[in-house]
């Protein structure tokens, strides 16, 4: 293999690592995007079995003695 196409050849090995590159980097967002739906959930369920324990008394009771 010459030089040139050495050259080519790490090209297009640098440009395919540039779209792996791209492609986590957009996991990455949709994954934070997911973790913030998650914790406005959690956060939504959390207030509403506060307020139904203030209510009705405790759900969850701790069995540690």
């Amino acid at each position: 293999m010459n030089k040139a196409d050495q050259i080519k050849a790490l090209a297009v090995s640098l440009e395919e690592k540039e779209n792996q590159i791209r492609q986590l980097l957009a996991q990455i967002g949709n994954h934070e995007v997911q973790i913030a739906e998650y914790r406005q959930i959690v956060k939504e369920l959390s207030d509403k079995l506060k307020l139904y324990e203030q209510k009705h008394g405790l759900v969850f009771k701790s069995s540690a003695k």
